[in-house]
């Protein structure tokens, strides 16, 4: 019993041994564990704070980008007023020159009329005249003639 003793003794020696190696290895990756998750955290912390910096670059953008978007809207909006208000005057102007130019061209043919009658007016006095002057010496010739004979 002896030699069982002793051999169970060593068994239990060795067991305590390799336990001993076992728990080595545990606490060096125990400490290994807790390095990484140092790390993590780390590394966990620094792309929390990027993704925040990014977060309010994107929101400083956005504002930038919604600011830019109103004052497009505003100076298409002042634009559109202002071409509004151009065409209206052009208008405005174009209905001035066309009623002016209508006045100017309804006088021009008004005094052509005006012309032109004074001118047949003239020309049928000749007429008149003519006939007039054909049918005495017409008459006077008749007379000429009828004294004559």
């Amino acid at each position: 019993m002896s030699v069982n003793v002793e051999t169970e003794i060593e068994l239990l020696k060795r067991e305590v041994s390799d336990m001993k190696g076992i728990h080595v290895r545990l606490d060096s990756a125990i400490e290994k564990i807790a390095d990484v998750s140092s790390s993590l955290h780390t590394i966990m912390a620094v792309h929390e704070e990027k993704l925040a910096r990014q977060e309010d670059a994107l929101n400083e953008q956005e504002n930038q980008l919604r600011d830019n978007i109103q004052d497009l809207h505003s100076r298409i909006t002042t634009n559109a007023k202002e071409t509004h208000t151009a065409m209206g005057d052009m208008e405005r102007r174009l209905l001035d020159q066309m009623n002016e130019h209508s006045k100017k061209e309804e006088e021009h043919f008004r005094k052509m009329r005006e012309e032109l009658s004074s001118r047949v007016g003239v020309l049928e006095k000749w007429k008149w005249l003519i006939v007039g002057g054909s049918i005495v010496a017409g008459f006077i010739i008749q007379k000429i003639i009828t004294i004559n004979l």
